[in-house]
């Protein structure tokens, strides 16, 4: 079927009963499955609808939808024009509307299809005729008389009749007298905001005007007969008063609705924006709902493709949430979290469910469904825009999540590549030097042992060790750090005595030690620390490694141990070059080096003080460097200390 043949429909809602054979007229027209089926409902901001309106615009809208049509309700002033906007941007080619047969032609105002002719061009605009008995608009809700409104009324004109006594005898001309009973029209529209004693008063106070001044007092009649044309001015302008007000009550009380509504998504939208996962986002919007709507909730998430068991977020005190676990419940809910679309109570699909069931979505992705209880009430035109208003913000949240997320995966994956290419980078610029030096003093000893004395011979054997620790250290350092940064290495934490730990360092650092004064205090008699003990090893190495390479022979290297409360720090303290203050806060960066001259000609990889951060702070410690006075400088990290007790001479921990 090409594109070409395909129709988009769109029907105008109204709050009449004929509204339901303009709806039958339009679905009657759809040929194909694929045409796209439109019903458009603009609620005047200029009237409001009273509630038998209001129940019969439901039904219309329900009945659209039953037939299969995407509903939409827009507020505007401009009828006409909101339709001549929508249609064009929905690319509709039939518009249907209904036109009363009954309807007196008025002089004022053009019907909505006339208007209509007057704008569209390319638009096949279809004109169903109905009949129906019309009921003045003015007439809503707020015509309903009241007691109070009638007294009301009946106190302000007995107060303008006594305003007007007094203006009277003082001599004042008949128009102020007139005034004081329009000031009195206008104030019982403004107080009672009821059209029918707005429009009696204007009436009633033209007649006391009558009576009670205008010659001959006390009467109907009148001598003069230009009062015949004060008495007309005078009611036209008191009812037109009325009527006015009215008609700003009404538009005051719309702009009040549109403004707590607002309101209410500002609120939600702001408690939303503060959630950082799915799950909180889900909480917060079903708490809003299941408030606003004083009405259970029930959240059904999706994992995995699939519906899990739902969160009941009850409201009211004899809960109707053990409905949600009703296997039919639940299957509408799957049902809608496959296909996308609301169903349920008072929906086209599935509607024998005792709740109406929504999914939250995004353009490519079902987060959830979310059922609200219904029982046998229904949700109202301005529920139901609240509610999908809150659904969309919710959706809109859940999407810059998920975009978060793909950022902060893509940087962590951009970070991973790039610490791949400087480590490579790294290892084939540093491993150059010490694997020439072995592979270089390895010829020399296989090809001319014979000629060579015995101290060149030693020489050449330490050379090739020192190389290879040098090697072995930065293969060890570069798994521990593979371990650390993907978290698969698990921390044996055992109480260890920190000497020991300090003499097993010792012996795994490198020959150039020898040429060295390395001097060990412990200032604590038994100090012991918790602590990984092969990990805290290596940090110690790194360490006095680094003092050895950065300093000359005959240098002296103190390492330190004190305990301080909880914790026992060790210092390692060489008198070298010392680091400078610009150097002090990156040098436990990886791939950072000093730029200083190293005394075995190998170039440091910049891994190993960021190595030993890393063991450190996941022993839950710290690590920092200072200047040691007058030159070099000192490491100093802490471990969690051992708890010890004391009981008959035999130490427990």
């Amino acid at each position: 079927m090409s594109h070409q043949n395909i129709d988009s429909i769109m029907v105008c809602l109204s709050p009449s009963p004929s509204n339901i054979h303009v709806i039958r007229v339009a679905s009657a027209m759809l040929k194909n499955k694929t045409d796209h089926f439109y019903a458009l409902y603009i609620s005047d901001t200029k009237r409001a609808l009273n509630d038998s309106n209001q129940q019969q615009l439901d039904k219309n809208i329900a009945y659209a939808k039953q037939l299969g049509a995407e509903v939409e309700i827009v507020s505007s002033d401009d009828i006409a024009g909101e339709i001549f906007k929508f249609a064009k941007v929905c690319k509709v080619n039939k518009l249907v509307i209904g036109k009363n047969m009954n309807m007196r032609f008025d002089f004022f105002r053009k019907p909505i299809y006339q208007q209509l002719l007057e704008d569209i061009d390319d638009i096949n605009l279809v004109i169903v005729p109905v009949r129906e008995k019309r009921i003045m608009n003015i007439f809503t809700n707020k015509s309903k008389v009241t007691l109070k409104s009638i007294v009301t009324s009946i106190l302000i004109l007995f107060i303008c009749t006594v305003v007007g006594f007094v203006f009277f005898e003082m001599g004042f001309h008949d128009s102020n007298i007139i005034m004081i009973y329009l000031i009195g029209v206008l104030l019982i529209a403004l107080i009672t905001s009821n059209i029918i004693c707005s429009v009696v008063s204007s009436i009633a106070s033209v007649i006391l005007f009558n009576f009670y001044f205008t010659l001959p007092i006390l009467s109907l009649s009148f001598y003069d007969s230009s009062y015949l044309m004060t008495f007309v001015i005078m009611i036209i302008v008191a009812f037109l008063i009325s009527t006015l007000m009215n008609k700003i009550q009404l538009t005051a009380a719309s702009y009040a609705n549109m403004a707590n509504v607002s309101r209410i998504l500002l609120e939600t939208n702001q408690l939303l924006q503060k959630r950082q996962s799915v799950e909180d986002i889900f909480n917060c919007g079903c708490k809003q709902l299941s408030n606003l709507f004083n009405r259970d909730i029930a959240y059904f998430p999706i994992e995995k493709s699939s519906i899990q068991n739902p969160i009941l977020f009850p409201k009211r005190e004899n809960s109707y949430c053990k409905e949600f676990l009703n296997a039919n419940e639940i299957g509408v809910a799957k049902w809608v979290a496959i296909n996308g679309k609301h169903a349920g109570a008072t929906t086209r699909y599935l509607s024998g469910s005792k709740s109406i069931y929504y999914a939250v979505l995004t353009d490519d992705k079902i987060y959830g469904v979310i059922g609200i209880y219904l029982g046998n009430d229904v949700l109202g035109s301005f529920d139901k825009r609240i509610l999908l208003a809150i659904l969309s913000e919710m959706a809109i949240c859940l999407d810059n999540i998920k975009s978060n997320e793909e950022k902060n995966e893509a940087i962590i994956k951009v970070k991973k590549e790039q610490f791949r290419s400087d480590l490579l980078r790294s290892i084939s610029h540093d491993l150059r030097t010490p694997l020439t030096s072995i592979y270089g003093n390895a010829d020399v000893l296989l090809n001319d042992n014979s000629n060579l004395k015995n101290d060149k011979k030693n020489a050449l054997y330490k050379n090739i060790y020192d190389d290879s620790l040098w090697l072995i250290n930065l293969v060890e350092n570069l798994l521990s750090m593979t371990s650390i940064e993907d978290g698969s290495v698990k921390l044996r934490i055992e109480p260890e005595v920190i000497e020991d730990v300090i003499d097993e360092s010792l012996s795994h650092v490198s020959k150039n030690k020898d040429n060295r004064k390395i001097k060990v205090n412990i200032f604590d008699d038994f100090l012991m620390a918790d602590m990984d003990a092969r990990l805290i090893v290596q940090v110690l190495i790194n360490l006095i490694n680094n003092a050895i390479k950065y300093t000359e022979n005959d240098s002296t290297i103190s390492i330190n141990a004190y305990q301080i409360e909880d914790y026992v720090y060790i210092e390692v303290c060489d008198n070298g070059s010392g680091i400078e203050d610009k150097d002090k806060d990156k040098i436990f960066e990886k791939f950072y080096t000093v730029n200083h001259s190293i005394v075995d000609s190998k170039k440091s990889m910049g891994l190993g003080l960021a190595l030993c951060k890393s063991i450190v702070e996941a022993h839950g410690g710290v690590i920092s460097v200072k200047d040691n006075h007058p030159t070099g400088a000192i490491f100093t990290f802490s471990l969690p200390a051992t708890k010890i007790t004391i009981n008959k001479d035999i130490i427990v921990r």
